[in-house]
């Protein structure tokens, strides 16, 4: 069973799915807009919350030189190096705290 809601902007009825992206048959403007805001707004709080708690490292591309290779893998060492130690810091604080 299909059910309809009314545009807010023309005032037509239209079919509605429950999707924030549903859009009015008669002026194709969106038939719950503040849904479809919420629905963008949580999808930018979930890529800045993935960005903030990731770590970006050090990308070797097939088509670099072998100088820029050599370079690029001594400093992802360093970087994965530096990347454990600090994992291993901070599981040794939880571990001593209880």
């Amino acid at each position: 069973m299909k059910e309809s809601k009314k545009c807010p902007h023309c005032g037509q009825w239209s079919v509605w799915n429950h999707s924030p992206a549903d859009r009015c048959e008669h002026c194709q403007a969106l038939l719950d807009p503040a849904a479809f805001e919420r629905q963008q707004a949580q999808a930018e709080r979930k890529e800045e919350e993935e960005k903030r708690f990731s770590v970006d490292l050090i990308q070797i591309n097939p088509d670099d030189s072998a100088l820029v290779k050599f370079f690029k893998s001594i400093g992802l060492g360093f970087q994965l190096a530096f990347v454990g130690i600090v994992s291993f810091i901070l599981w040794l604080i939880a571990l001593l705290a209880g």
